[in-house]
């Protein structure tokens, strides 16, 4: 398994939710050396305090950005008897990336504001 405590952005598609999770269906994107956008599509489940905290808030359309997760490769026998492994990708933290225009309603700083470490842009047409 492999947790990831970085800052990942995503752009929800699909949200199905579930008595203690939720399912979701999103992507994330990064430029290649041509400026190009390469899109991945993922499955994640929000568990725990993603869960708790985004249940009922979090829709289509939400961007996201996850905070602390869990990825792994989990082993398990077919009914056929061969082994197959299933990718699962957990969102244990995570909060809803507020609109851009609605910092420029925040009131004026004297002092220019930090900018936040690059975040991939995600295309708004989902890929599937």
């Amino acid at each position: 398994m492999i947790f990831i405590h970085d800052k990942i952005y995503a752009k929800v598609w699909k949200v199905d939710k579930h008595e203690k999770y939720i399912d979701l269906q999103a992507t994330t994107s990064e430029k290649d050396a041509d400026g190009n956008y390469i899109n991945s599509g993922w499955f994640p489940r929000l568990i725990g305090h993603a869960f708790n905290s985004l249940k009922d808030k979090i829709k289509e359309g939400d961007r996201l950005i996850i905070t602390k997760s869990k990825m792994t490769n989990e082993r398990y026998t077919a009914q056929d008897g061969s082994t197959k492994s299933a990718f699962k990708f957990v969102v244990l933290e995570a909060e809803i990336e507020e609109p851009k225009d609605s910092a420029s309603a925040a009131p004026a700083q004297s002092a220019p504001a930090q900018t936040p470490a690059a975040a991939p842009a995600a295309n708004d047409t989902c890929p599937w």
